[in-house]
């Protein structure tokens, strides 16, 4: 007897293939809600999608460690499949597992409604189609909103309180550190758990590579600043992982560095700004820099010359980033003031690129007197006028054996930041020596000694961060000295280096090359053709300050 020919009681389940097709989504953050597993989600939709006649389109869309408060998620992938009619709405094992933000859900829930669809739960039944069913609907929802901001207020008072420690937020292990997490297995409890001061120690055989990720990403030792993309695979063949234990990428990198971790920082969203940066997938560009508990391992003095880096090449165009030649990005037209970027011109041998340096407002009419010179002859005057300052520069130089006298105002400067160094560090460590012994010997801190000491050390603390800022941020020139060595190594190695290692370099001599036009600058006009080319070395004060 054959399967076809059985009897129905002896013949398996039948498999409706022609039941109203359904898009069963299952959403579950697996970090802070572990009993709404995604199997018992799977099994209640398959259920309701028995029980109730529709068919559920294989496979199930699923959003596993996502948040409900933004709907950046695979959920309006579904929307769009019922927008195209490939199946008639969306079941959902609870209504709050469609989202958790009052815009998303009246936005989306519109969008899926008006294109026929429906959205259903498995374990709520609701009519929708009368207005109490709605109603009900609506204060579900409420609740669901109500229940994820009630966590959310709960996380940021844990946040807030871990910040005030000197901890990150979130926890978890950083690039260069060991991390002494505040919850451990018991050492003699199987199964159980005990706490610790959670804190983070420098491993002392990544201190090296961690200066050196700087170091390479500001551009020292004549070198030019090299890009994310390149300290990731620098990074990954050293060995290291990110902290879940991926390879680092250009973006994790990125991430990495601006935090701050390496320079003893902690980097916060901005409590001035209202934003809700959680719903709004982390987009808020207002963020912050404040104190950590943890030793720094690279200096302030990289930190800063870091952070202008960025900030500089925020304001460059894309183009200037990766510079095809030396002077890229440096040339200016003395007409409008404006960028002169290198354009191609065609010759009898055919179409030669970078061959001049032309204004970029000429083709738009918006200088009366626009440059246009050949890239060789700025470049050869380039190269004069780092001869003539070099020459300058040992014509100045004191004669043999005699001691050549040191800027006493820099000496004082030094001076001055070393010994708020020195106090930022000490703080530090007492703020730390302090937690660890309240810790240890409780009972030695009546009640409300310990926060009054605490509050004091940070106080202390925190005005001595502001001078060393403060400091920091003082405007200085850069040393005449200090940068003609650049320059001797540029001029020795000019044909050797690659376009972006000579132009980081001229960036740091240079502020700017001005070439102006002569006379009017007009065609047939006497002089005209006349190129005046200026340096504005970075060592000497601004003269198109309050100008530009």
């Amino acid at each position: 007897m054959t399967p076809a020919q059985a009897p129905a009681t002896f013949q398996g389940s039948h498999v409706d293939t022609d039941g109203e097709p359904w898009l069963g989504y299952i959403r579950v953050s697996t970090w802070k809600e572990e009993k709404i597993s995604p199997e018992l989600q799977e099994t209640a939709l398959r259920a309701w999608a028995a029980r109730t006649g529709r068919r559920l389109l294989e496979p199930l869309i699923i959003d596993l460690d996502a948040t409900g408060r933004n709907f950046k998620r695979r959920i309006m992938g579904g929307i769009q499949r019922v927008e195209a009619g490939e199946a008639r709405g969306i079941a959902v094992w609870k209504f709050s597992r469609f989202g958790r933000n009052n815009l998303g859900i009246a936005v989306n829930l519109a969008r899926l409604e008006h294109a026929g669809g429906q959205l259903a739960s498995a374990t709520e039944d609701i009519d929708v189609r009368t207005a109490v069913g709605r109603f009900n609907r609506r204060i579900l929802f409420d609740l669901a909103v109500f229940e994820s901001d009630r966590a959310g207020e709960q996380w940021k008072e844990t946040h807030q309180w871990r910040r005030a420690h000197g901890v990150p937020a979130t926890g978890g292990r950083r690039l260069g550190y060991t991390w002494h997490p505040r919850r451990i297995p018991h050492p003699t409890l199987i199964g159980q758990w005990a706490t610790q001061r959670e804190w983070y120690e420098v491993e002392e055989s990544a201190r090296t590579h961690i200066e050196r990720l700087y170091a390479r990403k500001i551009g020292t030792d004549l070198r030019a600043p090299e890009g994310y993309g390149s300290l990731s695979a620098w990074l990954n063949s050293l060995g290291y992982r990110t902290g879940n234990g991926n390879p680092w990428r250009a973006d994790s990198v990125r991430r990495y560095m601006l935090s701050g971790f390496a320079a003893g920082l902690l980097r916060i969203h901005d409590l001035e700004c209202r934003c809700d940066y959680t719903a709004n997938g982390g987009q808020c560009i207002r963020w912050t820099h404040i104190d950590g508990a943890h030793e720094a391992i690279i200096t302030p003095e990289t930190w800063e010359r870091y952070v202008a880096h960025v900030a500089e090449r925020r304001r460059m165009a894309p183009r200037v980033r990766n510079p095809t030649y030396p002077l890229t990005g440096l040339i200016r037209c003395g007409g409008c003031r404006e960028g002169a970027a290198a354009t191609s011109a065609r010759r009898a041998a055919g179409q030669i690129l970078g061959y001049a340096y032309a204004c970029g407002q000429s083709r738009s009419g918006l200088c009366d007197s626009p440059v246009w010179v050949q890239r060789a002859i700025v470049e050869d005057e380039l190269l004069l006028w780092i001869s003539r300052e070099v020459a300058a520069e040992v014509d100045a130089a004191p004669p043999t054996g005699i001691p050549q006298q040191r800027d006493d105002g820099t000496e004082r400067t030094q001076a001055e930041r070393a010994r708020l160094e020195g106090e930022h560090t000490r703080l530090t460590n007492a703020l730390t020596n302090l937690a660890v012994d309240r810790a240890t010997n409780p009972e030695k801190y009546p009640d409300g000694i310990f926060e009054a000491a605490r509050e004091q050390i940070l106080q202390q603390k925190r005005a001595v961060s502001e001078a060393l800022e403060a400091h920091t941020m003082v405007a200085a020139l850069p040393q005449r000295s200090t940068l003609i060595p650049l320059a001797v190594g540029l001029l020795d190695e000019w044909d050797t280096f690659h376009p972006p290692e000579t132009n980081g370099i001229l960036r740091s001599l240079l502020r700017r090359v001005v070439i102006t036009r002569g006379a009017a600058g007009r065609k047939g006009v006497r002089g005209s053709a006349q190129t005046k080319i200026e340096f504005h070395p970075a060592w000497e004060p601004d003269p198109w300050e309050g100008l530009e």
